[in-house]
């Protein structure tokens, strides 16, 4: 008997290789960059802790995946000689140390412990034979809610640290001296991709992920060019032709066009404000809950709200210096738009904060609920 899978085009080979968690075997015009933190990271093999190290760059520019593919290196050739933690560092930095202590023991809890408390327990778990190497992705995320987390780490004896970020001026989140001066990390920059290099990734990615003759000749091109316009996003690129080669078996094609493409664009661009607001911090979208119901307000009152929310949640506010900075955040990844408004004759002007109109409102409300489920009561989610 015919099964109904039998219907369905077959036309990936490993639909997998375009996922941006996928580590492949060769990353194209980032051989520099793997490079550099190889020559880092190599003292662990001499059982000496390598420095610590920051690695900055926008989005989709390889980041995450070029760390991940030299630490796999290292693994092959340590013998067991390095521990390797990876964790996105997207909450407080208590909460991080409890994700990385249970990457080392699953069954480990630091619930009800304060965080001193924790780190003690932390260090008992530690091996001190080994180096431990530990990788903070969106570390920006947890500097929000302070820096301590680093600032233990950096002291501990045979703890290499990693820290990922899109935020170029991350270290300013760092006020404590101690942090900045016992943390102190060499930074490795990642620049963005230009088109044709986004065109070699996607080939490259493509071969793995596609059947011969799948695609179109100008797919890829136009996937290059869609994530020119997000600044060279090799992110959005894989996504987008993802996304492309479920249209097309969705609509039953057997092979995968440039009018697949424009309409995985599309559904992409709604999935793509939906894991952004996922990916924003705590405080980062309580702000954005705080516009959604002080719009056209001033920031001053807006930050107000916020911190009302944040203290409920959390027991901690942010200054408003702080709250200016996420502000401007949002602002950059374009959900917000500042107005400037006159207050009359000889007063000067004030600033207003409005959501950008060129965003769906009620995509924006829908994110924020299913995002704040947990923490919000849904009576606050109730707009027109």
């Amino acid at each position: 008997m015919k099964s109904i899978f039998d219907e369905i085009p077959d036309i990936y080979k490993n639909r997998e290789a375009l996922s941006h968690r996928f580590v492949p075997e060769e990353l194209p015009h980032r051989e520099e960059q793997m490079r550099e933190l190889a020559s880092y990271l190599k003292h662990a093999l001499r059982n000496s802790t390598p420095p610590n190290l920051l690695v900055l760059g926008h989005t989709g520019t390889g980041k995450t995946v070029t760390v991940k593919k030299v630490l796999q290196e290292l693994t092959k050739i340590a013998n067991s000689r390095v521990d390797i933690i990876y964790v996105i560092a997207s909450g407080t930095p208590f909460q991080t140390l409890n994700e990385i202590a249970s990457e080392l023991n699953p069954e480990v809890n630091f619930k009800g412990l304060s965080f001193k408390e924790a780190w003690n327990k932390f260090r008992r778990m530690l091996n001190k034979d080994k180096i431990t190497i530990i990788v903070l992705d969106e570390v920006d995320k947890m500097l929000t809610y302070g820096s301590e987390l680093l600032y233990f780490l950096s002291r501990e004896e045979r703890i290499c640290i990693i820290t990922i970020s899109n935020k170029i001026n991350v270290m300013n989140m760092i006020t404590d001296k101690r942090v900045i001066s016992s943390f102190n990390p060499i930074k490795i920059v990642f620049p963005k991709y230009n088109v044709s290099q986004l065109e070699d990734i996607l080939r490259l990615r493509a071969e793995m992920a596609f059947y011969e003759g799948v695609l179109e000749d100008d797919v890829i091109p136009l996937c290059a060019a869609f994530a020119m316009e997000r600044e060279g996003d090799a992110r959005y690129a894989l996504d987008l032709l993802m996304y492309s080669g479920d249209e097309a078996v969705r609509r039953m094609n057997h092979k995968v066009t440039v009018e697949h493409v424009k309409i995985a664009r599309r559904k992409l661009e709604e999935d793509f404000i939906r894991q952004s607001i996922q990916n924003l911090s705590l405080a980062q979208k309580l702000l954005l809950l705080a516009v959604l119901r002080k719009e056209g307000d001033s920031p001053r009152e807006i930050y107000t709200l916020c911190n009302e929310y944040l203290e409920k949640i959390t027991g901690d506010r942010l200054t408003h210096r702080r709250l200016s900075s996420l502000l401007g955040d949002l602002e950059l990844y374009g959900f917000i738009i500042y107005v400037k408004k006159g207050m009359g004759r000889g007063k000067g002007v004030s600033w207003r904060v409005y959501l950008n109109d060129t965003i769906d409102r009620k995509l924006i409300i829908e994110s924020l609920k299913e995002s704040l489920q947990n923490e919000l009561d849904s009576e606050l989610f109730q707009y027109k």
